[in-house]
């Protein structure tokens, strides 16, 4: 289990900005791309964000990380791993940073926990409150056994408040506010990880319905797939990317001990389907490196 959220912990650290009024130089944001400054951006996702005398960091929750080094006497050109030019450009101001990219545009907004809360301050006393507009989400889970109670509690819906209560296999890692299907409207999602040395993963989501609902959404258990469960043990991760929801795990081999795998990394993206039953999330990518 330690092992486990060591990797966690690779994953979602945060990071802080050096003009930020800290002396840390690491804070979490939340990242999005768009083709132009003023177009529609694409879904954002948790990020961490470090600069260490002018040189940036970037990585994004299940997606790309980009490295920025400064090149030459203008402040905000940079050039990237590939030796591209990277420019900082204005427009954000106090709500974060833009970074033109060879092919694209790169938002960093701070105050990425309006959107995503850790574990910790889920099984807190106040446990964890997300906004996305009006809507809010207030959620707690325990985390004092095997077996843990997971509530989540709604406002600013416009058929009024709903309450859910769960019973969940292990403890809560993460909770986050997405819009994988880029509707206008959110959906919630709690990533738990079991007790044990499997540390195996699962999932409680709800989807907004046009501002007035909640319900929840499905995903089918691994097992289903013979392809995509082959060499799976546990230790699988979940993260919102870009929109896409990510399933990371290690890929065992035949005769690999648990704590040892050596068959790789496979990684499931998911997107968010609107069916006649409900909503579900659909794999529609899997990828082994």
């Amino acid at each position: 289990m330690q092992r486990h959220y060591l990797y966690l912990a690779s994953m979602l650290l945060a990071l802080l900005v050096a003009t930020q009024p800290s002396q840390a130089d690491t804070t979490q944001a939340e990242c999005g791309f768009a083709t132009a400054v003023d177009a529609p951006r694409d879904q954002t996702s948790a990020c961490t964000f470090s600069q260490r005398q002018g040189f940036i960091n970037i990585d994004i929750d299940g997606g790309p990380d980009f490295a920025f080094s400064p090149t030459g006497d203008t402040p905000g050109n940079f050039v990237n791993a590939d030796g591209q030019a990277v420019y900082r450009r204005s427009g954000l101001g106090k709500q974060g940073l833009i970074f033109k990219l060879p092919d694209r545009f790169l938002f960093v907004y701070w105050g990425g926990d309006s959107l995503a809360c850790t574990g910790e301050v889920l099984a807190g006393e106040q446990g964890c409150e997300l906004y996305y507009g009006d809507l809010v989400f207030r959620m707690h889970a325990s985390n004092g056994s095997s077996i843990n109670q997971l509530t989540i509690r709604t406002a600013g819906l416009e058929n009024g408040a709903q309450d859910f209560s769960h019973e969940i296999d292990g403890t809560a890692y993460r909770a986050e506010l997405a819009d994988l299907d880029a509707n206008g409207w959110p959906e919630i999602y709690v990533y738990i990880s079991s007790a044990g040395s499997g540390s195996y993963g699962s999932l409680v989501a709800y989807a907004v319905n046009n501002g007035k609902s909640i319900t929840p959404v499905y995903l089918r258990p691994l097992s289903d797939d013979a392809v995509a469960s082959a060499g799976y043990m546990g230790h699988d991760v979940f993260a919102v990317a870009e929109n896409w929801l990510v399933q990371r795990f290690p890929v065992y081999r035949e005769g690999d001990t648990n704590s040892e795998p050596t068959g790789g990394t496979r990684q499931l993206q998911y997107r968010l389907i609107a069916g006649e039953a409900g909503w579900r999330l659909e794999a529609d990518k899997v990828v082994d490196y």
